[in-house]
């Protein structure tokens, strides 16, 4: 164990705290009680950032519009000291990544905290912006990159939420009815319990792709989950900051997060499963070619190194 990791074990611990159940008397306070678990949160993100970067609170704005409140929104040093006596003014060009705290997002539902969370990362995805980025894929002669990953990295953070594939289910749902689009879905679905669900319309141009087998890339080459889990929470913790961490920044960085280097951790086991977001992907497949792909998925326990 070294350092970095004893404190995500000592940050897992307050955040427990946090988000434990609300004394009774208290329980009828819901901005304060709301307030103590997004700071909760926000401090622990905070932590692992350079100081260059920043973390707000509140809507994010663009030239055509803006997105509802959003918990922990975090800047990029390109962002600019923009406030008024009465607010901080959040621009969308200096958004590293947009987080969500919904301490419970176990019931799925049209008036459950997980779908008003879905609808507050659609407004953050519907946000136009221009980024500075080296385009190495133009050198590599590469398929260009959609526009898609210009658009800021959305996240939900739990502690609690339902199981995934019912997650997924719900999900696929909103999306066959038009209540939410292929490009407006969360990037990561985080739970303490139940690690990272991470997704892209674009699964082919994400760096995950590779590992797959060859079955595995005619079903998950666009719109894809993937669910990391570790048994251990305080390692989900440290597999969400690594997803966090990796995000592309809205502008052209000298360095990498050096703290990443000390997320390394040999010997521990997570498990990976992968799910399409249009299920027909797989009701497609042939019996054969079924019973494999679900060995394929079962097969993608890895170590985290």
């Amino acid at each position: 164990m070294n350092a970095v990791l004893g404190s995500i074990i000592e940050n897992l611990r307050s955040i427990g705290i946090t988000y434990s159940p609300t004394v009774e008397i208290f329980k009828g306070d819901r901005t304060n009680t709301g307030d103590a678990k997004e700071y909760s949160v926000n401090d622990f993100i905070a932590s692992y950032l350079t100081q260059d970067y920043e973390v707000k609170k509140g809507k994010i704005y663009c030239l055509s519009g803006e997105s509802q409140n959003i918990d922990c929104v975090v800047l990029a040093p390109n962002h600019p000291k923009l406030i008024t006596p009465v607010r901080d003014v959040i621009l969308a060009e200096g958004v590293f990544c947009a987080i969500e705290v919904k301490p419970d997002i176990r019931t799925l539902s049209d008036s459950s905290e997980f779908y008003r969370g879905l609808k507050q990362m659609k407004s953050i995805k519907n946000l136009e912006r221009t980024v500075d980025r080296l385009n190495l894929n133009s050198l590599n002669k590469k398929e260009p990159l959609p526009p898609y990953f210009d658009k800021i990295p959305a996240v939900l953070f739990s502690k609690e939420c339902a199981e995934i594939p019912k997650m997924i289910e719900f999900i696929q749902a909103k999306v066959k009815i038009n209540e939410l689009g292929k490009e407006e879905l969360p990037d990561l679905i985080f739970s303490i319990e139940k690690g990272v669900l991470f997704y892209s319309p674009y699964f082919k141009h994400t760096k995950f792709y590779k590992k797959l087998s060859p079955l595995q890339k005619k079903i998950f080459d666009e719109e894809a989950f993937m669910h990391i889990q570790a048994e251990e929470q305080h390692i989900n913790l440290l597999l969400f900051l690594m997803f966090v961490l990796s995000f592309d920044t809205p502008h052209i960085k000298v360095s990498d997060f050096f703290i990443k280097k000390y997320f390394n951790q040999e010997g521990v086991s997570i498990s990976t499963k992968f799910y399409p977001l249009d299920k027909n992907k797989i009701g497609n497949i042939k019996p054969k070619d079924l019973i494999k792909l679900r060995k394929d998925n079962f097969k993608n326990d890895e170590k985290v190194s």
